[in-house]
């Protein structure tokens, strides 16, 4: 396997040359695009002051436990588990490299693999087939980050498919997205419950090809069915999770500067939509061809004009042609006539 060398975060990483296409055939998976979704988890557990064991269960070249142990400090214990020995070999090689020392296992990922404190479930598809196998080994109050790439099973492409994997009927529309991530919610809460284990969503967000959901994990039956009954459904989607998408108070002390441009960008909007507790939210290039309006002002301008008159108004992540608001289309409506 021929390999290079490059830079993310404060880390260089040893990773499979470019010739490799890029798919889970590739000798030992290395995603450059993914860089984002390490930044993140990076950034959420430096605002929790993270402390205690941490895996990444299908860790490929070991990149984001390697990130985590560099960039987090001596607080951290982090296991990187594969069960490709490539994989492994190049995981110790960035390890050494960055100076840092990881635990090496390989564990099968879809069975209990001990107990830790933050599990990281980042598969080539579905996350569905290591749920059980994450919930057994988090510890109360812990951190589970889920990751799906299934996104065209979660946005209404193939609707029986996401109905196998996740038990809900999703949405073929501009709120996909949004509605996806609802779902995968729901599915990993349900797998949660089974074992008592309420998973709250702290941190969410769709990029890419992917969607991304950071749960806090509290054990007790009573909040796990606390949790169940804000399942439901809207717009005909679901049963999905109805709830906050985002921990308000976490999403503030986030901070993503020195991360690069993309990635301080998709906190400082989370930042400002995280303060709206709606549930979808008004995309206006829709709301212009419904209603045939010609003139459609800037997605600013109505912004502004919303917060004006009092309302809570910001762009969100899932949609840049969209505002959430807690402004009914009626109000969204007459403000684009005045902006």
């Amino acid at each position: 396997m021929k390999t290079t060398i490059v830079q993310e975060g404060k880390v260089k990483l040893i990773v499979p040359n470019s010739k490799y296409k890029l798919d889970s055939k590739m000798p030992v998976f290395y995603n450059p695009v993914m860089k984002l979704n390490r930044d993140i988890s990076v950034i959420l557990l430096k605002a929790l002051d993270f402390k205690g064991k941490a895996v990444d269960i299908m860790s490929a070249s070991g990149a984001r436990a390697v990130r985590l142990k560099k960039e987090l400090g001596s607080g951290i214990e982090v296991t990187a588990n594969d069960l490709n020995p490539s994989a492994r070999k190049l995981m110790k090689k960035n390890a050494v490299l960055n100076k840092v020392t990881l635990h090496i296992t390989s564990e099968n990922a879809e069975s209990k693999f001990g107990t830790f404190d933050y599990i990281d479930v980042d598969p080539f598809g579905t996350p569905v087939p290591y749920l059980d196998a994450a919930v057994k080994s988090l510890r109360n109050n812990g951190i589970l980050a889920v990751t799906a790439t299934d996104t065209s099973n979660l946005c209404g492409t193939y609707p029986a498919a996401c109905f196998r994997k996740y038990g809900a009927k999703p949405l073929r529309n501009e709120l996909m997205n949004e509605i996806g991530i609802r779902i995968l919610m729901k599915k990993v809460q349900e797998v949660g419950a089974q074992y008592e284990v309420a998973l709250t969503p702290i941190f969410c967000h769709t990029s890419s090809h992917y969607m991304r959901v950071y749960f806090r994990a509290k054990q007790g039956a009573d909040r796990a069915n606390a949790i169940l009954k804000e399942h439901g459904f809207f717009k005909k989607a679901g049963p999905l999770w109805l709830g906050k998408l985002w921990d308000e108070e976490l999403v503030e002390k986030m901070n993503a500067q020195n991360f690069g441009y993309e990635t301080e960008q998709l906190i400082y909007t989370i930042k400002q939509e995280a303060k709206i507790h709606t549930l979808g939210f008004f995309d206006l290039h829709r709301l212009a061809k419904d209603k045939r309006i010609k003139h459609l002002p800037k997605i600013n301008e109505v912004i502004y004009k919303l917060i004006d008159k009092g309302f809570k108004a910001s762009r969100t992540h899932f949609n840049m042609n969209a505002i959430r608001t807690n402004a009914s289309e009626k109000d969204v409506l007459k403000f684009i006539d005045l902006a």
